[in-house]
Formats: structure tokens, sequence, C-alpha cells
């Protein structure tokens, strides 16, 4: 069975204004496209243009308090979750709304690394994820015809050059947990997208799947190679160690910085190999796919800086 009816919540975030624009593209193949808004939380004008060209484009505007079952009724057998680190932990009251309404699949926000490698599962940045999956397992125990997939793909390429992770593009600088021929699993926010909608589209056999998907794995040195290629400037790159992100973790949380908690928690992942998504890949099963690569990716970024606030500019 094929996911054909979808919701998306975070329709016009990093990861879900790519999301919605693939499935429009390939809206032949679904039955009922819908994107979830938070009518909680105020939308910028960008956002408000997003949403009313999704409309004119045939998607469905789901408005909605996070706590009413009412935009999960009338058929939507899938949802996707594209949330921020901050609504990640509202995932599980999300989850049992949607069964209660009758979905019967989810996508929880996983979309970057796997949280079984290595000590992930007890980092901080992933919290929230741990208990998302823990919650999806019981419920799918207590729900028998309801499952999930997880969707990894290491780390989208646009997100790895950002502040939050030590590099600045604005000043061509970077100061960050790792070694130089540390290697990344890295594919463009878009060439996720549209392996997700694929996987939508592929049968469904028992409960809990797991796809992983990369562009490819490139070293730091390959990174800030091809970031000076396209940007034309020499960076400034130095390593630090992973006790000097942990002791930035440490005054993050005596002082309450949330953000800068999860910055110095995500750091320690990223510098300790624990982003690279382990083998066997899928990029097979859809051999009509073909990744952009790195050069191609980060030229197309730093022309479109726009889509990308992480970025700094």
């Amino acid at each position: 069975m094929a996911l054909t009816s979808v919701l998306v919540l975070g329709p016009t975030g990093g990861f879900g204004q790519f999301i919605v624009p693939e499935l429009i593209r390939r809206k032949s193949s679904f039955t009922r496209i819908g994107a979830y808004i938070d009518e909680s939380r105020p939308l910028s004008p960008e956002k408000s243009d997003m949403l009313e060209s999704y409309a004119k484009q045939g998607v469905e505007l789901v408005k909605a308090s996070p706590k009413e079952a009412s935009p999960f009724k009338g058929g939507f057998d899938v949802v996707i979750a594209a949330l921020g680190n901050y609504a990640l932990k509202k995932q599980p009251e999300l989850i049992s709304t949607s069964i209660s309404a009758g979905v019967k699949h989810w996508y929880p926000s996983e979309f970057g690394a796997d949280l079984t490698v290595g000590d992930n599962w007890n980092e901080r940045y992933y919290r929230d994820k741990v208990i998302t999956r823990e919650h999806l397992v019981a419920k799918a125990a207590e729900n028998p015809g309801f499952g999930y997939t997880y969707f990894l793909n290491g780390r989208f390429t646009e997100w790895a050059p950002i502040p939050h992770f030590g590099i600045n593009p604005k000043t061509h600088s970077a100061h960050i947990v790792g070694r130089p021929e540390m290697e990344q699993s890295l594919i463009s926010v878009n060439d996720a997208a549209k392996y997700l909608v694929c996987t939508l589209l592929d049968p469904i056999a028992g409960p809990e799947r797991t796809y992983r998907f990369v562009g490819e794995n490139y070293s730091w040195t390959t990174i800030f190679s091809t970031l000076e290629k396209v940007q034309g400037v020499r960076w400034a790159v130095t390593y630090k160690s992973v006790d000097e992100a942990r002791s930035n973790q440490l005054r993050a949380i005596a002082s309450g910085d949330v953000d800068a908690e999860l910055a110095a928690s995500h750091q320690v992942i990223q510098g300790t190999g624990r982003t690279l998504l382990p083998k066997p890949y899928d990029n097979n099963k859809f051999p009509e796919e073909n990744p952009q690569g790195l050069e191609e990716t980060l030229r197309a970024l730093f022309e479109d800086k726009k889509k990308f606030p992480l970025l700094g500019f």
C-alpha cells in the first residue's frame, strides 16, 4: 500500500518548503496533499505568500491549534512532521491525536543522522527525537495498522556551513570540532525531498521502515576547499576539541541558553563522526533520482540565500 493522502507539518519551514513543492510536482500520484498551519503561531508575509502559492496549486491549507484532532481527520493516510528544534517535543502528543483521528502512518522529524550510531541516543540534541521514537514504538504496538518511517540522510548540504556548527560563510572562517579528514554524509535539501516523496509511494510491509539516503560522503578538507572555490576566497579553519565543546555546553546549561546547549551538543556529534550515515544506502531503490554534487549545491545555496536564513547573511 502506498501513502497517497499526505499532511505536512511545518510546510513553510527549512525542509517543508521543499517537501510540499515536490509533492505538487508529483501530485498526479496523490489523492490529497495538505499543509498544516498552526494558528497559535504568527505567519510572516513570506510564509503567507508561500502558503497562498501552495493553495493555488491544489494544496489544502489545514488550519487548527496544536491540540485539535480536526487537522488529521478526513482521510489523511500519513503525516510528515518537518518540524524545527523547538517543536520536536510536541510530536508525541501530535502522534496520539493523529492516531485517534485515523492517521495510519507517521514520518517523524528525523531527517538527519542515525540515532543508533555511537552515543547519539544519549546526546542532548537528539533527546526529543529519542522520546518520539519510543512513543512511536509504543503506539504501533497498541494500534495494529499504525506504522512509521525513519528517513535518514546524514546532513543537509545547505545546513553544513552555518554558524550553529561554528562555520561562518560571511567571514569565511570556521572553528569546529573534528579533524580535516573526518567525513560527513551530505545531501541537498531538494534531493532529500525527492527521495522522501519516492518513499511515500513505496509499498509498506510492516509497522517500521528505515530509509538511508546520501548525496555523497565528504571530508572537511573537501567541504572547505569547495567553499573556497565557490566563494572565491580563502577560508581560515581551525579545529577544537570535544572537551571545549562540552565546556561550552555546560556553560549554556548553567545560563539557560537552550540554543547554545543544542549547538554544542550538535557540534560534538558532527565532530566525532556521528553524522556519517552507515551503509547500506537506499539510493539505488529509486534510480530515477540523481543527487546534486557538493559544488553544484553550494553554488545554488549562495545564489538564493533567502531560503536559508541559518547561513547568517
